[in-house]
């Protein structure tokens, strides 16, 4: 079985069987280059917002735990970062290529065909992306939570305890 990728925070609200958590953005998060994408998709300032599978019932303020399979965390990682960068490359080396069996320019042709790999890539993962989030694999899933206790009102002062 994969490992589990943990991460504590509180819930927001719930949106019927989802529930929007709030967590803390890690120390490891500010010398990392794709924060402002992170942050921009999900959150903002120390804190990111996931939606997440409300499979214990946890109500707006409770302390919870999601967790997310660390394959499937690995899987959307390399799509959305890799596979950009891979497509790329293959369409500059298309474009390499039909330059010798063409009367138009190298560059521009190198140009053209890296730019269209590389943009084509993003239709496909918005098309990919919209499959993968209705798998149950790629959404995380809410595995504990702790409900705040409530607060004791304090004592009437003018009634001392014997």
């Amino acid at each position: 079985m994969a490992a589990l990728i943990k991460k504590t925070g509180v819930v927001k609200a719930v949106q019927g069987h989802m529930a929007v958590v709030l967590t803390k953005l890690e120390p490891a998060c500010e010398s990392c280059t794709a924060k402002d994408a992170c942050t921009s998709l999900g959150g903002g300032g120390a804190n990111a917002e996931v939606k997440a599978h409300n499979t214990v019932g946890a109500e707006a303020g409770d302390l919870v735990t999601i967790a997310m399979t660390s394959s499937s965390l690995l899987k959307a990682t390399f799509l959305v970062y890799m596979l950009p960068i891979l497509a790329m490359i293959g369409g500059i080396v298309l474009g390499h290529l039909l330059s010798g069996l063409t009367a138009l320019d190298k560059n521009v042709l190198v140009a053209f065909f890296g730019l269209l790999a590389f943009s084509g890539t993003f239709v496909w993962l918005k098309k990919k992306g919209d499959k993968l989030s209705s798998k149950q694999e790629y959404i995380p899933k809410i595995i504990s939570k702790k409900t705040p206790q409530k607060a004791i009102p304090p004592t009437d002062l003018a009634c001392p305890v014997k």
